[in-house]
């Protein structure tokens, strides 16, 4: 497990970056999702974890982990979810997936509310209208005065996948939104200042293929470079 160490913004905070990816290489964690039935294995890794993290979970295959993480907090976070899905969907019985990890934490009450920014409205279905559900689909536009001011002091946890970045920053295995990347670190700005950040996630790596990263050795360059940039809004 890599930890770096370094104090978050809140005096009493201390954020750490964990590589969960490299951690769980000893465990049977499969891409994509995951059964319920083996969360006791999942739940003593991120009982190991540091109380506060900024998570490095690779492709977005293993987005479902956010479940993990956001589960073992002491709090109900407000969720600010970037994403290209809202990750809602219904997942078979006993299992999570990465398309599912959103709406197991809403069924569970783990979180208090939960913005979704830049996920393509094609994905949006009726059976996602929870009272506590809010949705920005252009994640370029700004944040409405009025909604900054209702969660404004709100604990909060950050996912970001980077799909929803445009492909002229990244490529991932999922298609892609359109959000600009100085967009997407303006926001994470925006919200470190607004309330308490108890913790962040990032996904959407290429899945790690060798002749790929061979051939195309930028693609996982331009990664480690956004990846620096979105936990450095954290870290200073």
């Amino acid at each position: 497990m890599i930890i770096l160490k370094n104090k978050g913004r809140y005096e009493e905070a201390h954020f750490e970056i964990v590589d969960i990816v490299d951690a769980l290489k000893e465990y049977d964690v499969r891409p994509k999702y995951f059964s319920l039935d083996n969360e006791m294995i999942i739940k003593q890794f991120m009982n190991s974890l540091p109380e506060k993290c900024l998570a490095y979970l690779g492709s977005g295959d293993f987005h479902y982990l956010t479940y993990f993480l956001i589960k073992r907090l002491n709090i109900r976070p407000f969720v600010i979810l970037f994403d290209n899905h809202f990750d809602m969907n219904k997942a078979p019985k006993g299992f999570i997936t990465c398309g599912s990890w959103a709406r197991q934490c809403i069924d569970e009450n783990l979180v208090s509310g939960i913005l979704v920014i830049g996920a393509n409205k094609k994905y949006y279905f009726n059976d996602m209208r929870y009272p506590f559900m809010y949705y920005i689909e252009d994640g370029n536009k700004s944040i409405n005065t009025k909604f900054m001011r209702k969660i404004k002091g709100k604990d909060f946890y950050i996912s970001v996948d980077k799909d929803v970045l445009s492909e002229k920053y990244v490529k991932t295995n999922w298609d892609q939104g359109n959000m600009e990347l100085v967009n997407l670190l303006n926001k994470l700005k925006l919200f470190n200042r607004l309330g308490k950040v108890s913790g962040v996630d990032i996904c959407g790596d290429i899945a790690n293929n060798p002749i790929e990263n061979f051939i195309h050795p930028e693609f996982r360059k331009a990664h480690e470079e956004v990846n620096h940039k979105i936990f450095e809004m954290f870290l200073n």
